[in-house]
């Protein structure tokens, strides 16, 4: 071929280009479905802190004289799994029984401050607590002044009540706000004094106290 004819066909020719190597050919992409969102339990809460007032009905035995019976109003304040709470109870024995060392007749029955404190998961409804109390039996001025006139004095020994003890309990929601709570407590006095009672007896508090209850405690999980 002549020489020019050879240089035509030279550059007429298509350039040989050197394969990408970066470039693949196009695939297809598949979309993960959305994870679903996580279930809440109905029992569990986040909130840094929670509390509510609770009403209550009591019975127990070892206090005072046969089956006892009674009614607690408290208030719980919670921070995290961490709770405590004040509560103000009356307690009757099954019957009544009249204190013959009073001025005054007086029956028999047991006014007490308790003062919980604990744990609450906030994942089921359960708590456990450690409790303190200090109340009156037999008083005659009722539950307001109890623990005051303790501090002076004013109470008798005899009729001074002292315990330490503890519990445990279920709050189960029954809405957002409101929960049905049974609890199983046993307190142990630290003093038991004999008290003059009719028919020249003499009553004692038992070593040890064994309570439950029922109530409904309205407030923020």
């Amino acid at each position: 071929m002549p020489r020019p004819l050879l240089l035509l066909a030279i550059l007429a020719a298509p350039a040989y280009a050197e394969p990408d190597e970066d470039l693949h050919p196009p695939s297809s992409v598949e979309v993960a479905p959305a994870p679903p969102p996580p279930r809440v339990h109905p029992f569990a809460t986040t909130r840094l802190w929670g509390g509510g007032v609770r009403l209550t009905g009591l019975s127990g035995i070892g206090a005072l004289p046969g089956v006892n019976y009674g009614g607690e109003v408290a208030a719980l304040v919670r921070r995290d799994e961490l709770f405590v709470e004040l509560g103000i109870a009356r307690w009757r024995p099954e019957k009544a029984v009249v204190v013959t060392t009073m001025p005054e007749r007086v029956e028999l029955g047991l006014d007490v401050w308790t003062l919980r404190g604990g744990w609450t998961s906030m994942h089921m409804p359960l708590r456990a607590w450690g409790l303190v109390e200090v109340g009156e039996l037999a008083s005659a001025h009722g539950m307001p002044g109890v623990v005051t006139r303790m501090m002076t004095g004013e109470t008798p020994a005899e009729r001074q009540w002292h315990a330490l003890g503890g519990g445990f309990g279920v709050a189960w929601p029954m809405s957002e706000h409101a929960r049905l709570v049974g609890m199983i407590e046993v307190a142990i006095p630290v003093d038991r004094e004999r008290l003059m009672i009719a028919d020249g007896d003499a009553y004692q508090p038992d070593p040890m106290a064994v309570r439950s209850s029922v109530g409904l405690e309205v407030g923020w999980r």
